[in-house]
């Protein structure tokens, strides 16, 4: 059965195209409400309430093409809920904390090793800059649906994301400097005290 079939099929009550809509979004959702919350758990209450929300108001879905910003919308709107309700606001997370990537083959190894290390950045970034960068880079969303998921105009989308990219380049470029400042730091310690030795 073809995605669309499901989407129409569930707006006409079909509680099986349903279950395999669920089956089919729950990972990117799961994935986006993590990147927003940065808590496993938290993620997994707000997967499962936004389900619940697309069951109960599938009478609100007007067109079957809009199906994945009005998910998005609703996953957006319950992650927001749980910002403001719990103040959420948790230390960055160790790459070995960080879910693992699907990625197995050695050959994406790399890539893998980049998207954590932007992933512990994130959660520094305010919710509307988090948001729109989660949406485009890994939910793959346009901006036309981006702007439909946040209700913004696309020249606010645009102008954010570009802030959002700014921002969290800065605080990574700023992050490896200090990183490698340490490292010279330890070579010379090292250093010093191999010539204190002889």
């Amino acid at each position: 059965m073809t995605e669309q079939t499901l989407i129409e099929s569930f707006r006409s009550g079909d509680e099986f195209a349903f279950v395999g809509l669920n089956n089919r979004y729950k990972g990117p959702v799961y994935a986006f409400c993590y990147k927003m919350l940065l808590d496993s758990d938290a993620a997994k209450d707000v997967m499962q309430e936004t389900f619940l929300r697309v069951y109960e108001n599938r009478d609100r879905l007007m067109k079957s093409d809009a199906f994945k910003s009005w998910l998005f919308t609703i996953a957006r709107n319950q992650c927001l809920n749980s910002i403001r309700r719990t103040g959420r606001h948790v230390a960055l997370p160790d790459a070995k904390d960080l879910p693992p990537v699907a990625d197995t083959p050695f050959t994406q190894m790399e890539k893998s090793e980049q998207v954590r290390f932007v992933t512990r950045f994130l959660e520094s970034l305010p919710p509307e800059y988090r948001e729109v960068i989660i949406l485009r880079e890994y939910q793959n969303l346009s901006y036309e649906e981006i702007a439909a998921v946040t209700r913004s105009t696309l020249s606010a989308v645009k102008s954010r994301l570009f802030k959002a990219r700014r921002k969290l380049a800065q605080q990574m470029e700023a992050a490896m400097q200090a990183s490698e400042g340490d490292a010279r730091a330890a070579l010379a310690k090292v250093g010093h005290a191999s010539l204190n030795a002889n």
